[in-house]
């Protein structure tokens, strides 16, 4: 078992989720708002590293009424991260799944009251966070390296996006990865489709294709 997995993501009209240098602030105020009420309604938020690396970010629940905050999860193969970044010291919980299990590591971050699991597959991982951590509904939020691991292994259910009015012309796409040869590329269905509150961005909603 695996939980239901949402990717979210803000993009630019060009499919972007962040420049070259990495600038990536293209939320609207009504964006960000749905995008924490999207984190309070699931148990889990993943990013992966290079995330953290670039954004700092703490991923809890600011402009949502439901004020609940779910697990927050980091993945990185290298575990190149630093534990003074804010998603490893300010509540609530944190997991990190890696690849690269170096005790000392792990020792310092658990003291840090950071959980750390081993993983070598993306399903593994997913089945670990179900069974061990009771997490049936799971948001990933970026950066473009995990979002395409998650829709190359097939281990999505919905994606939601929000398209912004920039164009970057070049930087992280949004499934940054090797990339489908022609008729292998997944076709979703558009279940939802709406103007943002603020007249200038689409948000669109799309489920796995079922024939």
């Amino acid at each position: 078992m695996r939980p239901y997995v949402i990717i979210f993501s803000t993009l630019s009209i060009d499919g972007r989720l962040a420049t070259k240098t990495g600038y990536s602030e293209l939320s609207c105020p009504y964006d960000k708002q749905r995008q924490h009420e999207i984190r309070s309604e699931v148990d889990a938020v993943m990013v992966g590293a290079n995330t953290v690396r670039v954004d700092n970010p703490s991923l809890t629940v600011k402009y949502s009424k439901n004020r609940r905050n779910p697990i927050r999860v980091v993945v990185t193969r290298s575990f190149n991260l630093d534990p003074s970044y804010k998603i490893f010291t300010t509540p609530p919980s944190t997991i990190v799944y890696t690849s690269n299990y170096e005790s000392e590591k792990v020792e310092e971050f658990n003291r840090k009251g950071v959980i750390v699991r081993k993983f070598l597959h993306l399903d593994d991982l997913l089945e670990d966070l179900y069974n061990s951590f009771n997490v049936k509904r799971l948001m990933v939020e970026g950066g473009g390296h995990l979002i395409w691991w998650f829709i190359r292994d097939n281990l999505y259910d919905e994606i939601r996006i929000t398209i912004s009015p920039r164009i970057f012309g070049n930087g992280v796409s949004f499934a940054q990865g090797d990339g489908f040869i022609g008729e292998d590329s997944p076709r979703l269905t558009l279940i939802d489709a709406k103007i943002c509150e603020c007249r200038n961005e689409v948000h669109l909603t799309y489920q796995k294709y079922m024939a």
